[in-house]
């Protein structure tokens, strides 16, 4: 079953940077894993690394649900 989570990091908040992000995925763990901008070499979007990453579970996500980024901030 999968989880809907608010992913949300501050080591980074300059402009043009994620602030937040709403995710579904399986575990805490692999939401840290889902960068906003897709790619984790992008850090200057984001924060440096997963474990930098705090994570909340906000509910269950509905049968047949796609894992992934369903909303971002981004200032």
């Amino acid at each position: 079953m999968l989880n809907i989570y608010y992913i949300y990091q501050d080591e980074n908040t300059d402009v043009n940077t994620y602030h937040a992000a709403v995710v579904v995925a399986e575990s805490e763990e692999q939401a840290k894993e889902i960068h906003p901008d897709g790619d984790w070499d992008r850090v200057d979007s984001w924060c440096l690394e997963p474990d930098d990453v705090k994570v909340k579970l906000i509910g269950k996500a509905k049968k047949n649900t796609e894992q992934g980024m369903v909303l971002s901030s981004y200032s």
